[in-house]
């Protein structure tokens, strides 16, 4: 800046600074390093949601995706061993589970240590705690320290979500808030996060793309085409981050939209959820169909080398959320 308690007549004019500053065409370019690195971070959490109820009304034959005890065993242990740091669980939408004559408390209890034993290795279960006739077998994955996080959409009665949020952080685990719009992310704020009810850095899970007809009781945004995927999506994560500039925010590759949602999560900086549980499109424009969901995690680690990030650990996730690490190490 010019000195200006000078005289201004011995200051310089704009013309001589220009002149004595020089120019420079576009074939002599400044060094490289005159542009920042973009605040992006190294690491990535990659989990992976594998019911695969998202086919059940499908014509393609469903059999290749979990819809049974034993398949939802070998597409978490896959889905693990493909590189996610953890696994989505909820049964919700599959018979075979549902009506199986097990309860609530049964089916979590066959299928977590199942995975935890075949798979050998550390890895963050985050599990549905919608399940059940009373608050006790909605809570159980959390009480039973089968689960360490749980999803929660900011819709639920106001005194359930209270006491959810509530018990989830007293017992060390967090809650994902799983927003499928933006006006979902006002409702968290108002209802629970205002409240101080849960811990920094609050979380979240952007659910948008999912299919939906007139008839479904939630509404996740469809994406048509790229540019409705991006706007959505950012407009999104600048209500979340207008909360809480340091949230962990994590996206789904949901729907038609799929992976193309995953690459620019991780575009933005953010992390995501792959899984059949909510997209069995390989590609937003075409009709082919992935093969599972470990699939759908190589991928996504694929794509996650080519823009310079590491898939993270179970006890990275964990510091990403405020939790203690475990320790277990990765088999």
């Amino acid at each position: 800046m010019l000195d200006l308690t000078q005289d201004f007549r011995t200051l310089p004019s704009r013309m001589a600074l220009k002149v004595a500053r020089g120019s420079r065409d576009m074939d002599s370019p400044p060094p490289p390093d005159v542009q920042p690195p973009w605040d992006i971070p190294d690491v990535v959490a990659v989990t992976a949601a594998v019911s695969g109820r998202i086919v059940r009304e499908s014509t393609d034959p469903s059999d290749r995706y979990a819809q049974d005890y034993e398949s939802f065993v070998d597409a978490a242990v896959a889905s693990i061993e493909a590189g996610a740091c953890g696994v989505h669980i909820d049964f919700g939408g599959l018979p075979a589970i549902q009506d199986s004559g097990l309860t609530v408390e049964e089916s979590y209890q066959k299928l977590i240590p199942a995975i935890t034993e075949r798979v050998g290795r550390d890895w963050v279960v985050d599990a549905n705690i919608l399940r059940g006739d009373n608050f006790a077998e909605n809570m159980f994955p959390i009480t039973s320290g089968l689960a360490e996080t749980a999803p929660m959409a900011s819709s639920h009665p106001v005194e359930w979500m209270e006491a959810a949020a509530h018990l989830v952080t007293e017992r060390g685990g967090r809650v994902m808030f799983s927003i499928h719009s933006a006006a979902e992310v006002e409702l968290a704020e108002r209802l629970v996060l205002s409240k101080n009810i849960l811990p920094t850095p609050t979380c979240w899970i952007i659910l948008i793309g999912y299919p939906y007809t007139e008839a479904s009781d939630r509404l996740a945004t469809y994406l048509k085409h790229p540019k409705a995927m991006m706007f959505e999506l950012i407009q999104i994560v600048d209500r979340i981050k207008e909360i809480d500039a340091g949230a962990f925010i994590q996206v789904c590759a949901a729907g038609r939209a799929g992976h193309y949602l995953a690459t620019t999560a991780m575009l933005l900086g953010l992390h995501v959820r792959v899984g059949t549980e909510d997209s069995a499109f390989r590609y937003p424009h075409r009709d082919d169909l992935v093969t599972d969901s470990a699939e759908m995690v190589r991928r996504a680690a694929a794509t996650a080398e080519t823009l310079g990030r590491r898939l993270a650990t179970p006890d990275e996730l964990r510091a990403l959320i405020g939790m203690r690490p475990k320790g277990m190490g990765t088999g």
